[in-house]
């Protein structure tokens, strides 16, 4: 019974920080500390009830588990604009060019929690239900100055008639993308070797934007008052995921799960910012999965994944449509993401009570070299990562580690809204992650 008292205790502290934490992470590699420290690979090999995450079909090989995990993000991001901002009159008739600062301007870093929680349940030998509560990570940076702020624009002064659009311009300038997850799995088992799962999956995102308002006074968005500065925005949605599980042999199994587009409510308070009038689904994504087993000690884990950006407008639509920046409304632009696949390779060795992993993954960049100026706010950049870790049993409990390095990456592009200029963005991080099985 007391046993029982300190778990509820637990799980309510684990609940509580996923509620009220602030989750950022640069990119994802994996679910749990067994997945992290082979650098995401693990789609065909469930092990715990955080793996389940990346392929429900193989929560009914698993039995009854619990898993609870708590991660440590340090990501780092800067940027460094080249070239002076574009002079020009004041009577110029189109879209003025938006000339940032030159020089170099670093994000603020800060060590973040992302908390994670997952149970799985047999029913009997045949069906098992999961139970998962995790965390994406939080997009975007925080930065001290007005980054979009063009000193020739605000030479030009106030007068009758005229109030200058750097007026308006705040500091920081952040965008804030927080994204939360909660799923529920169902997974049966074919015959002995093949099991396949369905995931009902809800997310709860939260947007909070502020510096940006040059975006506004200078008519590059449809909604002027509704691109920066209104608050936190929240929305809501649903999807899917599919997942199957082949254990073709002893030797090998083969993993595939799809995730469907999350389907988010519209983020009203900035639908002068966020294409499709503040409509900011969740891009689909799929895994595919293969683990061999040389030996009973050893696997090999390789997995291939792809992130669907361009199927959200919000997402994939360039910053520039036409002949003119265009931001917000039914027909704005975006990031101008293309899809990215990532390529994950992981190794496994055990011993008595002991398991050693260490993965490597390359990812393409998603990140358009002509769409750094918008991209500075959330630079996911990082192409490269490698990471070890191991697993400890202790009687019925195991304790897992993961220490994953995202590798400093720099991408460089024009300023699209004063091609006169150079940006080059800069990132890298640091994670780590521990997590108990019971």
């Amino acid at each position: 019974m007391k046993n029982h008292i300190h778990l509820s205790k637990i799980l309510f502290i684990i609940i509580t920080l996923a509620i009220h934490t602030d989750l950022i992470s640069q990119t994802t590699i994996g679910y749990g500390p067994r997945s992290k420290s082979m650098s995401g690979a693990g789609s065909a090999l469930i092990e715990n009830s955080l793996w389940g995450n990346l392929n429900p079909g193989g929560l009914v090989f698993l039995g009854q588990k619990i898993g609870i995990g708590i991660e440590a993000s340090l990501p780092s991001a800067s940027y460094q604009v080249y070239g002076e901002a574009t002079n020009f009159n004041q009577s110029l008739n189109k879209q003025w060019p938006l000339g940032l600062k030159p020089g170099l301007i670093e994000a603020d870093d800060k060590t973040n929690i992302i908390p994670q929680i997952a149970f799985n349940m047999a029913i009997d030998d045949n069906n098992a239900i999961g139970i998962s509560i995790y965390g994406n990570g939080s997009r975007g940076y925080n930065y001290t100055e007005q980054i979009y702020y063009s000193t020739v624009i605000a030479d030009f002064g106030s007068q009758e008639g005229f109030i200058n659009p750097m007026g308006t311009v705040t500091s920081p300038t952040f965008l804030k993308l927080s994204q939360y997850f909660a799923s529920i799995s169902y997974s049966r088992k074919i015959g002995d070797k093949i099991g396949v799962g369905l995931s009902l999956v809800s997310s709860w995102q939260s947007l909070n934007i502020g510096g940006l308002e040059a975006f506004g006074s200078l008519n590059y968005s449809i909604f002027p008052d509704y691109v920066s500065g209104n608050g936190v925005a929240n929305s809501y949605g649903f999807g899917g995921k599919l997942g199957f599980q082949w254990n073709i042999s002893e030797q090998v199994q083969f993993g595939l799960a799809y995730r469907s587009k999350i389907f988010m409510s519209n983020l009203d308070s900035y639908k002068g910012f966020i294409s499709k009038s503040g409509n900011l689904d969740i891009p689909s994504e799929w895994n595919i999965g293969l683990v061999y087993h040389p030996f009973d000690r050893f696997l090999l884990a390789l997995d291939v994944n792809r992130y669907c950006y361009s199927k959200v407008a919000s997402w994939g639509l360039a910053m520039k449509q036409g002949e003119e920046i265009s931001l917000g409304g039914e027909s704005g632009g975006g990031f101008g993401r293309v899809d990215q696949m990532s390529y994950k390779l992981g190794l496994q060795y055990k011993i008595p009570k002991w398991q050693f992993r260490a993965g490597y993954a390359h990812t393409d960049q998603t990140v358009v070299d002509k769409e750094v100026a918008l991209n500075l706010l959330m630079p996911d950049i990082i192409n490269d990562f490698a990471s070890v870790g191991f697993s400890r049993s202790l009687g019925k409990q195991v304790i897992n580690f993961a220490l994953v390095r995202g590798f400093e990456n720099t991408l460089a592009g024009n300023n699209i809204m004063d091609t006169k200029q150079t940006i080059e963005l800069k990132s890298s991080s640091w994670t780590v992650e521990i997590a108990v099985e019971f």
